[in-house]
């Protein structure tokens, strides 16, 4: 007989809606097993707390336990129980396909197992995808827009800008190396031959480090000499 684990979550506004309550999940879990003639060890549970945290107690209880006893199944009622970051969902579901633990979601008759279940985790891998490259392509451009309008933003100031309040402001000395660095790409150097003249010079990049033919390449593509 298979051991079975069960997963059961509430949050505080779903508490009283009769779908979501915790006797409800229970009680599907509980059916399942009986039909399937599953071994339900246990039921883990998060009382009152959102799907969009994603340390919970249950939750770290069930990890922890599929990561120390031989587990054959994991049950939850819906995807939407498990979390409401998808992302999270798929690491939850890879980390069981590791261990080799068959992930059976009721609401949605997702089976890992099946081939309709691997077709609709594959999916949801590409849909998680493009949300990632979605909102990283987002950030950049509020990055870029920020740069070109002379605001701080979050990450690496560039090269030839420092900091002053919210605003970005010229680095006179980072400026001028920056003209030197524009001057020798003109006169045909390459990007490895600058570094090493820069380090010869005793120039230090921004970290107050040597430079390398990539760090020299990123700062003179930054264009920040047509900003300032």
């Amino acid at each position: 007989m298979k051991k079975v684990l069960g997963y059961i979550r509430v949050s505080t506004e779903l508490q009283k809606i009769k779908e979501n309550s915790i006797n409800n999940q229970i009680q599907s879990i509980n059916e399942y097993c009986n039909r399937s003639d599953f071994d339900l060890v246990e039921i883990y549970e998060d009382n009152g707390i959102s799907g969009l945290i994603s340390n919970r107690n249950g939750l770290n209880e069930l990890i922890s336990k599929i990561k120390s006893e031989k587990i054959d199944c994991v049950i939850v009622y819906s995807l939407s129980r498990l979390g409401r970051k998808l992302k999270d969902v798929i690491q939850f579901i890879e980390l069981l396909d590791k261990k080799n633990v068959k992930f059976i979601s009721l609401k949605e008759n997702f089976n890992s197992n099946d081939i309709v279940g691997k077709l609709m985790f594959n999916i949801l891998g590409s849909i998680n995808e493009f949300e990632v490259n979605v909102l990283s392509q987002r950030i950049s451009d509020v990055k870029q827009y920020k740069k070109s309008v002379l605001e701080v933003y979050n990450g690496k100031i560039c090269f030839g800008m420092k900091r002053k309040g919210k605003k970005l402001i010229k680095n006179n000395t980072e400026y001028e190396t920056l003209e030197i660095i524009k001057q020798l790409r003109e006169n045909g150097l390459s990007y490895f031959k600058i570094s090493d003249y820069l380090n010869e010079k005793g120039i230090k990049s921004k970290e107050n480090k040597i430079w390398y033919g990539s760090s020299v390449r990123s700062v003179y593509q930054n264009n920040v000499l047509n900003l300032l």
